[in-house]
């Protein structure tokens, strides 16, 4: 019989594991990881087809079939134009916000010269 005093003992325990096992789980484990990814692309890929489909429909409601959209910023106004343009002719069918109040707010920065134009036209709150 021994008898210790004042010292910690731990049991250890010692696992022997096959390489081979080893080298097989690692493999499965990295399979199993690179097939939910690819399950996880198509499935972000799926959803920004549906999405980009989504927006073409309400797209062509919204403008006609023959039409595209066309996003551009005023140089001299913090405003986006937004163009609906056939696609045969090059014409400008729709055009929002109307030329005539990208003028404006441009008019309105330059006579203030303040890169916000609220307040600019209307100085009370509703």
């Amino acid at each position: 019989m021994s008898v210790t005093t004042g010292q910690n003992t731990t049991a250890t325990a010692t696992v022997i594991v096959d390489p081979a096992e080893r080298t097989q789980a690692l493999a499965d484990a990295r399979r199993r990881a690179s097939q939910s990814a690819l399950a996880n692309a198509e499935a972000g890929e799926t959803r920004r087809a549906d999405r980009m489909q989504d927006a073409r429909a309400i797209i062509e409601r919204a403008l006609g079939a023959n039409t595209k959209l066309s996003i551009s910023r005023d140089g001299a106004s913090p405003t986006y134009i937004y163009r609906a343009i056939d696609v045969d002719t090059g014409e400008v069918i729709r055009e929002w916000p109307p030329a005539e109040f990208v003028e404006f707010i441009a008019q309105q920065n330059k006579s203030s010269n303040v890169d916000d134009p609220s307040g600019v036209v209307v100085d009370e709150q509703a």
